[in-house]
């Protein structure tokens, strides 16, 4: 069943990632390149550290009209929520839905670096009976 497959067997790969100190303008380009909505920003030992979405672009540069070169440091959304290759997809989507985000990073279970991205986009298609469990949950934050 699709909702008992493996992060690891949906995710996408290779992550995209980028260091604090990049500049907002060219993460947006990575993301362009390489046709995701997030980069995962990792420190000098690769180690999660944040995540950027075009959402946080838009509403953290565009909208309060910060220069495209702001280190996107500045801007990630730090300590983000993740999941482990070997979390089932359902896990991954009850995450997502109780947190209300729609990109969580992969972690290697063995060094728990990043390996991968998986977003509600990938769940629906896997596994499109989830979708309520994605949005459902977000609802019934306190």
């Amino acid at each position: 069943m699709a909702e008992s497959a493996l992060v690891r067997d949906v995710m996408r790969t290779p992550v995209i990632k980028a260091t604090p100190l990049v500049p907002t303008n060219e993460v947006a380009r990575l993301m362009i390149e390489n046709g995701v909505g997030s980069v995962i920003i990792v420190d000098e030992q690769d180690n999660l550290i944040g995540i950027v979405t075009k959402s946080d672009i838009v509403r953290e540069v565009v909208v309060k009209g910060l220069s495209r070169s702001v280190p996107v440091g500045e801007i990630m959304v730090r300590n983000p929520f993740y999941v482990m290759e070997d979390s089932t997809v359902h896990e991954a989507a009850e995450i997502m839905g109780t947190h209300g985000i729609g990109h969580l990073p992969v972690l290697s279970a063995q060094n728990m670096k990043p390996i991968g991205m998986i977003s509600k986009r990938d769940i629906i298609r896997l596994a499109p009976h989830l979708l309520e469990l994605l949005y459902v949950l977000k609802s019934q934050r306190p």
